[in-house]
């Protein structure tokens, strides 16, 4: 069994990194959910044989993609979908618009919890679309952790406007990194069904699972499936945001052929290489994710633990997916913004909290999905930055 390394440290400037080009000087990159390790050998393998038959016209969806994520489905939740239910799309963005533009009128409400993925609001507003946005309930677990919960009966009170035609859901959670029980979607089902509401499941965080195991919303019941677009992709699982490929899986005729045709109307059309790299992780890929979780997992512990030890006015979530740690910084003494204390004092780049929200204000959303040694660096910077308001006191 090969042994994947992923404590290798790979220089990533002089490559077009929107993760690390973003960034001036000496400041660490923690922001953008992309990861700083090399994709599996599947995937680069499928790319190379691709790239070695030299013609590349246009082209159409490979059918054994298809079928790899409907054994996918299958093997991992018991979901019996078809070759046919599945589209692609270059982008879970793209579809997220075109998702806005295809459904609903000019005008309408899109149901929305917060803190969230800050392009949930840009796909609506640049669809005409109003964002009704809840916010999620913050509990304290205790003096250094809390988590989110759902409030139903604003979500219900939203849901029932004739206006409110969507709704725009995350699970696993962005940025909070929490997994929905079975209860949680099983009201937010019924009170979309009940309102006939669209459910949008956002699930392209779905295989990075630390603990527990995800549900999607579609599998609940044969009425919540036909009433729910379901969003996956390989680029967050296997480190290939940069190829542009993203699944999205329909078992209602209508509402399908409806998003088809949305995302025909923008010609979303996914490349080649993103066919090819989406093909070679999901058909070879299992034993990386699998060491790769057992990293992330570890990865997260350690940064809980050394928050915890050195850092314990921020909080944070405990994440049971994803490789993004949700911090509270409010009881931090800081002069202004916390995304500005941390890129211009500690010198760590994480993604500002106020794109997933006004919920987010005053958080910053930090991504440990690298190497632990850029990890142990970018905390220790963290630290020493605190360590000096604490001085000014």
């Amino acid at each position: 069994m090969t042994a994947y390394d992923f404590d290798e440290i790979i220089d990533r400037t002089g490559h077009h990194s929107a993760k690390w080009g973003a960034v001036a000087g000496d400041c660490l990159p923690m922001w953008v959910a992309d990861m700083d390790f090399r994709s599996p050998p599947s995937a680069i393998k499928a790319m190379i044989e691709r790239a070695e038959h030299g013609v590349f016209g246009y082209t159409l969806d490979p059918p054994q993609l298809k079928e790899a994520i409907v054994e996918r489905m299958e093997r991992l939740y018991n979901w019996q979908i078809r070759p046919e239910d599945v589209l692609f799309s270059p982008g879970l963005v793209l579809a997220l618009c075109a998702t806005c533009s295809g459904f609903g009128g000019p005008g309408d409400t899109v149901l929305i919890q917060t803190p969230v993925y800050g392009s949930f609001f840009k796909a609506v507003r640049a669809n005409h679309k109003f964002p009704a946005n809840i916010n999620m309930e913050y509990i304290a677990d205790d003096a250094h952790s809390f988590h989110y919960e759902n409030d139903y009966d604003e979500f219900e009170l939203v849901a029932r406007d004739p206006k409110t035609s969507i709704h725009l859901q995350c699970n696993p959670q962005n940025p909070a990194g929490f997994i929905y029980s079975r209860a949680e979607l099983e009201r937010i089902g019924e009170i979309c069904l009940k309102h006939n509401v669209l459910i949008v499941a956002d699930e392209i965080h779905s295989d990075l699972i630390l603990e527990g195991k995800h549900i999607p919303i579609a599998t609940l019941d044969e009425e919540i499936a036909q009433n729910t677009i379901t969003m996956i992709a390989p680029s967050k699982t296997y480190n290939l945001a940069g190829m542009a490929c993203s699944v999205l899986i329909a078992q209602n005729k209508e509402i399908r052929e409806t998003m088809a045709a949305a995302l025909q109307g923008i010609s979303a059309h996914v490349n080649i290489m993103g066919y090819e790299a989406a093909y070679g992780a999901y058909a070879g890929g299992d034993e990386w994710l699998r060491q790769l979780l057992i990293y992330l997992k570890d990865n997260r512990d350690y940064a809980l633990a050394y928050i915890r030890e050195h850092m314990p006015l921020i909080k944070t979530t405990v994440p049971d997916s994803t490789y993004l740690l949700w911090m509270d910084m409010r009881d931090l003494p800081i002069d202004g913004d916390a995304t500005a204390f941390c890129r211009e004092t500690a010198g760590v780049a994480p993604s500002p909290g106020e794109f997933f929200g006004e919920a987010g204000k005053g958080f910053v959303r930090l991504n440990f999905g690298c190497p632990r040694a850029m990890l142990e660096r970018g905390l220790e910077r963290l630290k020493a930055a605190v360590d000096e308001l604490a001085l000014k006191v």
